[in-house]
């Protein structure tokens, strides 16, 4: 009997290795401004995307010219930040959480320039 308790938690534990890769595999990356990449040729991207929890958003840029900071909703409308999670390797891949995320550039005037993105996923 304890033979075949252990051959099904066995089983269960490899069937819930597969669900969870299989949700992981099902995860996109999208270019944070398509082929422009992050900067100030952003022009209203991701407007028209469709986006899900656990897709990937690549940020890539020039080090010591733009970094990526992940920030409040309060903090992206007034381009002013006391914190929030910093990016400065210049190839930042970064998941989405299930609503909306904001993210900035916070080197000079850059986010008040445009070099900043609210990304909704469902």
């Amino acid at each position: 009997m304890f033979g075949l308790n252990k051959t099904i938690i066995i089983v269960l534990s490899m069937m819930l290795c597969i669900l969870l890769q299989s949700n992981i595999s099902n995860a996109a990356t999208f270019p944070a401004g398509d082929g422009n990449g992050w900067g100030f040729s952003m022009n209203g991207w991701p407007n028209g995307k469709t986006f899900k929890a656990g897709d990937v958003i690549e940020f890539k840029y020039t080090v010591n010219v733009h970094n990526v900071v992940k920030v409040s909703k309060e903090e992206y409308d007034s381009c002013k930040t006391s914190g929030g999670q910093v990016y400065n390797s210049g190839d930042d891949k970064i998941p989405l959480e299930k609503g909306t995320s904001y993210f900035i550039c916070t080197i000079g005037p850059h986010c008040s320039e445009g070099v900043k993105a609210a990304i909704t996923a469902n």
